[in-house]
């Protein structure tokens, strides 16, 4: 499915819309796993909008509580794959105690529980929810 969503109000929408309740394994800030991909399973429970702060309201795909908000600043380029979503840009994103920004040009930087650096880029989606 071919989708061209670049504002935060579209984003939101669409997500609203057709990823409510859907259920993935993998949450990832540009090419970094936040849970080793399928060892736990979410599912969007509803999504927010403050200004140019899309948050996405996730919960325990097993019913077994809430597992906390991921928010992305300035979210652009949301793209459905066969198995989840993806936002092609954001300026900055956060979930729990982990977070990641854009640290220039091609970079990013991510700080998590286990530590902090800075990687490239190389064209990995700011956002990945999938299988």
């Amino acid at each position: 499915m071919s989708v061209s969503l670049d504002t935060p109000e579209d984003i939101a929408n669409w997500l609203r819309r057709h990823f409510v309740g859907q259920t993935f394994g993998c949450v990832r800030f540009w090419q970094f796993a936040l849970v080793r991909p399928n060892d736990q399973f979410f599912q969007l429970a509803s999504v927010t909008l403050a200004g140019d702060r899309l948050d996405l309201h996730l919960r325990h795909a097993d019913g077994q509580g809430e597992a906390g908000v991921v928010s992305v600043w300035q979210p652009m380029g949301l793209s459905p794959r066969p198995h989840g979503v993806a936002l092609s840009a954001a300026a900055r994103l956060s979930w729990g105690n982990s977070e990641a920004w854009q640290a220039g040009e091609g970079q990013y930087r991510i700080r998590t529980p286990r530590g902090e650096g800075g990687f490239a880029i190389e064209g990995a989606p700011a956002l990945t929810l999938e299988c």
